[in-house]
């Protein structure tokens, strides 16, 4: 990996942002992102065989919450998206086409230049966020020599 020669491209969008622009601009689909799940399960030895640590047990990861969560008040408390992680869906199935394309809506949204910004990264440098709202990738694709 290209964060094991000191630097690294990382990816990151404000999930809130994206939120509030699909509400106003495709009510619908903020509404089913906000009540239909986005069943998840990551087994973190399995996805972790590049760590250098030994890992000797297992520990698995379930969600099969919203991608948009809501508090109270109807504001977006949490966007749980990973497109890496999902399992069979238990979406009604009147339901999955509608909910389908909102999510591709979404998932659009949050990849576009509008709401994505890329950061990048060198030996020493280290980054905080709120990881319910910011979404953080790594531009894999990238090469160190730009």
């Amino acid at each position: 990996m290209h964060y094991a020669d000191g630097w690294g491209a990382n990816t990151f969008v404000d999930a809130f942002s994206a939120a509030k622009v699909l509400r106003e601009q495709d009510p619908e689909a903020f509404e089913l992102l906000t009540t239909y799940g986005n069943d998840q399960e990551r087994d973190l030895l399995a996805s972790r065989q590049d760590a250098s640590q030994s890992h000797t047990a297992s520990l698995c990861l379930t969600s099969a919450q919203p991608i948009i969560q809501l508090d109270a008040n109807g504001n977006v408390k949490r966007v749980q998206y990973n497109e890496v992680f999902r399992v069979p869906s238990t979406i009604p199935y009147d339901k999955f086409k509608s909910w389908y394309s909102a999510y591709l809506k979404f998932a659009g949204m949050l990849e576009s230049d509008t709401f994505e910004r890329e950061v990048p990264m060198a030996a020493g440098d280290f980054m905080i966020m709120n990881n319910w709202r910011i979404l953080h990738g790594r531009a894999g694709s990238k090469t160190g020599e730009e």
